[in-house]
């Protein structure tokens, strides 16, 4: 068996978000310390189905693109495990080990509502994505737990155009004390609007979203947010892929959950729940999303923080303080001409030249004149 790599198919729509790179990243290591290889076949890549294993693995929630790898798969009586994806959709056969979507979402409905929300909007769930629809469904369902149901006028989703969603909610002037977005890029596309509107996040309106992303977190306000624990997801993928390769062909499947956790921020003021409020227990198109020109800044923004050391982080933390680069590199402990190496680089993965333009953008899309402010004392 280790003489034969294993497959992970995967979509370049996915694979450009973090959640799939640091899923992918998970599964290479787990192989790597079992002694295995893993090869990735993208969606344009061909595959020569007859060399298939009897258990591959597909990182993507593109419904179409799944599918596909599906039903070949399927065509030979082979079995697949699907990473970061719940697989009970999928029918017989096929395992999974995806983050608690479910469980993340009672507990996000449950806490808003703990700190006094009571009118809830959804807005930003993309109608072609697996992710964004189970999640909109278990939003759902959690506030029909305590009694809630929005109605047509506090749901915005969308087909096309994220920025649609966003234009729509503003225009309907919304009554809502609490909104819930999808993840945390649409939450800053949503405040980014609603500043605009003269309509104040937290003051005026919570948000809370999911995924704990690094522009969340840097982003002012920073935003409320559940945690993926992603390579987790990815190494216990591999598990299931381990366990399912030792069983004979059959149509039983694994599902592994891994747990999330909410971090309260800016987004919900800080605010910490007192307890009064026992919580309650309880076929589509190609996802745009990925595509769009509305996130595509903060997505490229996303991938470079979530590629950068400490000594980047640090870098940009006294780049925003407007510190010399003659400061930087001695405080760093690094030459100058590895520090221009390191801004080089940044700059290339975000697409800018020069500090003034990196500086600028960081600011811009983060709301903060130095957002890694913590860093400088590091």
């Amino acid at each position: 068996m280790k003489d034969q790599p294993i497959p992970v198919f995967y979509d370049s729509g996915s694979a450009a978000s973090t959640q799939y790179r640091e899923a992918i990243s998970g599964i290479r290591g787990a192989a790597q310390r079992a002694g295995e290889k893993i090869t990735l076949i993208s969606e344009a890549e061909d595959y020569a189905w007859a060399n298939a294993p009897d258990v591959s693995i597909i990182a993507s929630d593109s419904m179409p693109y799944i599918s596909r790898i599906l039903a070949e798969l399927r065509r030979l009586k082979k079995r697949a495990v699907l990473a970061a994806l719940d697989a009970d959709q999928f029918g017989a056969g096929v395992s999974c080990a995806t983050p608690s979507r479910r469980e993340e979402t009672q507990q996000m409905v449950n806490y808003l509502y703990q700190i006094g929300c009571r009118r809830f909007a959804l807005v930003g769930y993309g109608l072609n994505s697996i992710n964004d629809n189970f999640r909109f469904h278990a939003v759902m369902s959690a506030l029909a737990a305590l009694g809630i149901e929005p109605g047509g006028q506090d749901v915005w989703r969308w087909t096309d155009d994220p920025q649609t969603c966003i234009d729509a909610f503003l225009r309907a002037s919304p009554r809502c004390d609490a909104v819930i977005c999808p993840n945390d890029t649409f939450s800053v596309l949503l405040i980014n609007g609603c500043r605009g509107c003269g309509i104040r996040v937290p003051e005026d309106l919570y948000v809370a979203s999911f995924g704990n992303t690094n522009i969340g977190r840097y982003y002012s306000p920073s935003i409320t947010t559940m945690t993926m624990d992603m390579p987790e997801v990815g190494r216990q993928t591999f598990s299931v892929w381990q366990f399912q390769s030792s069983q004979p062909f059959n149509d039983a499947s694994v599902k592994i959950t891994v747990p999330g956790r909410l971090l309260i921020r800016e987004s919900t003021a800080n605010r910490l729940p007192d307890g009064a409020v026992s919580p309650v227990n309880y076929s589509m198109e190609v996802d745009p999303w990925y595509f769009s020109d509305v996130p595509e800044p903060l997505t490229r923004l996303e991938n470079c923080l979530s590629t950068r050391d400490d000594i980047d982080m640090r870098l940009l933390a006294r780049l925003m303080d407007g510190q010399s680069y003659e400061a930087i590199a001695g405080a760093l402990f690094i030459s100058d001409g590895t520090l221009r190496y390191r801004m080089n680089k940044i700059c290339q993965i975000l697409g800018l030249r020069g500090r003034a333009a990196l500086t600028d953008f960081l600011r811009t899309q983060l709301r903060s004149e130095n957002p890694f402010a913590e860093w400088i004392q590091r």
